[in-house]
């Protein structure tokens, strides 16, 4: 029993290590690129996804939203990428989460002026983000805009007889309409 009474102790705190988030912010390494000039802060996700935010997004928030999409990614968080098409696909596209302060903002107005790309399917507002409710309808859309992104941009063009998006075009859509 003494031997049993020290992993009840460690056991609880092997689970609060698995969310620390490893990602770092740096700098906006495409400053000069017209779209994302207005971004400070960048994070790579796994090398296939991006997060740009402005100056005034918090880094909690810019982090939260890093590790929503590593772990969509990775989901046995092993630092891989799950699926090396979707990961493939992702980086060719350059796949990214623009995070604006407040939507209008002069940075969403210059991106989407200068943005060319087919690596965006959704945005974030500072007001969506949460950190403290990972995904609760209301407080937190960030697990619903980085899938927005990753499915679009990934799923949809690697496995379109499973996930395209039009009527009566994949696997996906038939279900729908079955449960509808």
């Amino acid at each position: 029993m003494k031997k049993l009474l020290p992993l009840l102790f460690v056991f609880p705190l092997l689970g609060i290590a698995q969310n620390t988030v490893c990602l770092t912010i740096d700098p906006n390494p495409n400053s000069n690129d017209p779209a994302l000039a207005p971004f400070t802060k960048y994070v790579d996700v796994l090398g296939c996804f991006s997060i740009y935010a402005e100056s005034t997004i918090s880094d909690s928030k810019v982090l939260h939203a890093a590790a929503v999409a590593a772990e969509l990614l990775d989901n046995n968080e092993d630092g891989i990428v799950d699926d090396i098409l979707i990961k493939d696909r992702l980086q060719n596209q350059q796949a990214l989460m623009p995070i604006f302060s407040s939507e209008g903002s002069s940075a969403e107005n210059t991106f989407f002026n200068n943005y060319n790309g087919d690596g965006v399917s959704a945005v974030l507002y500072q007001n969506e983000i949460d950190p403290t409710q990972t995904g609760h309808w209301g407080d937190d859309a960030t697990v619903e805009e980085i899938m927005h992104t990753i499915n679009h941009v990934g799923h949809t063009n690697v496995y379109p007889s499973a996930f395209s998006m039009g009527p009566n075009s994949s696997l996906m859509s038939v279900a729908m309409d079955v449960a509808r």
